[in-house]
């Protein structure tokens, strides 16, 4: 798992990024919208860029991109980033280039299969995605997001199991 570090000298594993370039997993909205307007390779033009997701009140951005990015969405739980979704141009880029790349600085890949392939520390999920597709994930917010939702669907379980009951 021996990643080339920065300076090029082979055997430094680098930890995996918490979000591509300068916009990281954990910032506010606010903070993420001024770095996607002054960011040379997304074009962001402010709020109408911004959705509301109506079952969980979350927030995405949805942005084009220039050259090598088609799109781009940032996923918000609360106030928080905790996923960023580049769909990338196949034109510009190939995905064994880019994977070639991601094993190069990050070292072999937690799980690999035709469709996806991941890399995971405590923190975060780094993954690449056929056909061109590269996804941060903030692992625990995630992963809470995941325990809620089995709490969700357990109570409905419950309350489901004791209407049927009175019957």
């Amino acid at each position: 798992m021996g990643a080339i570090a920065q300076n090029g000298d082979p055997g430094e594993v680098r930890p995996l990024p918490r979000g591509f370039a300068d916009i990281e997993l954990g910032m506010g909205i606010t903070e993420v919208q001024q770095r996607l307007i002054d960011h040379p390779d997304f074009f962001y033009r402010g709020e109408p860029d911004v959705t509301l997701l109506p079952a969980s009140q979350d927030r995405v951005i949805e942005t084009g991109g220039y050259t090598h990015i088609r799109r781009a969405f940032f996923q918000f739980s609360g106030n928080a980033l905790f996923t960023i979704t580049l769909l990338l141009n196949p034109q510009e880029l190939d995905h064994y280039g880019l994977y070639t790349t991601l094993v190069e600085r990050y070292g072999e890949p937690t799980s690999l299969s035709p469709q996806l392939v991941v890399w995971q520390s405590d923190r975060t999920r780094l993954s690449l995605e056929r056909p061109l597709t590269v996804r941060y994930v903030d692992v625990p917010v995630f992963d809470r997001l995941v325990d809620d939702g089995r709490a969700r669907r357990s109570v409905r379980e419950l309350s489901r199991r004791r209407f049927l009951d009175q019957f």
